[in-house]
Parts: structure tokens; sequence; C-alpha cells
């Protein structure tokens, strides 16, 4: 299991809809391609975490995401070798945050991936700012 995240500015042009359209996208193609993880967006970013097969996620990491245009500044978390996959459960989605639960997750895989700077703490800052919305 190899793992890559990141987190991304979103391009300041991007409508709603146009943000929705990459959710759906990463989705559909991920889950054809048995990636597991999340792409969270909030605050004008990107948080992304990606778990699956090494040179595709490599490719796909290098060739397509760092090259879209649609979100700039990307800062790379975790780029290797993993050992147990974390986000199976929720396949390659969209994640909106609706319970304390979730945003859990996220924080511990964080935490199990922690990075000791100045960066991680400007990540749990961002993370603890992810609103849990009700539907």
């Amino acid at each position: 299991m190899y793992t890559i995240c990141y987190f991304s500015k979103v391009a300041p042009h991007l409508t709603e809809a146009q943000i929705q359209e990459i959710l759906d996208y990463t989705y559909t193609q991920n889950n054809e391609k048995g990636i597991c993880g999340i792409l969270l967006h909030t605050l004008g970013n990107f948080f992304q975490v990606l778990e699956g097969d090494e040179a595709y996620l490599t490719d796909l990491y290098e060739n397509k995401i760092k090259k879209d245009p649609r979100h700039h500044n990307i800062f790379e978390v975790i780029h290797k070798e993993g050992s147990d996959p974390v986000f199976t459960s929720y396949s390659s989605q969209f994640l909106k945050v609706e319970d304390s639960d979730v945003l859990d997750d996220i924080k511990a895989y964080v935490k199990k991936h922690a990075i000791v700077s100045s960066t991680a703490d400007k990540i749990a800052r961002l993370l603890n700012t992810v609103e849990i919305v009700a539907y």
C-alpha cells in the first residue's frame, strides 16, 4: 500500500460547480482504479489522501495532479510506502465531514504520519477549522 497526501490552494476563479465536478470526477476515476482515500475542500484549500498502487499513484500525482491548473501551492505531506490503508471504508470520495468520528479519523491520520515542524501545526489548525455539516 502506497500513500500520497497533499494540501493545495484552490484556484480563485473556480466556481462551486467546478469544484463539485472535480470531486465527482475524482470519486469516479479513483474508485474505478481501486484507489482509497479522501478529498476535502475547505476554506479555499484541497486536502487529499490517496492510498493504493505505488506506480499508479506516482504517475497520477506527478503527471496530472501537480500539473492541474485548478489548484496551486501544492504542499506534499506524505509520499511513501505505508503499512495499512486508513481510508478503505471511505473508498475514494469527496468527504463531507458530517460527524466528529469522520473528523477524528482524519486527525488521527495526520497524527499517525506526523511531521515535527511548523507545517504539522498548520495542518492541525486547518483541520480544526473544518465545520461538521449535518445533512
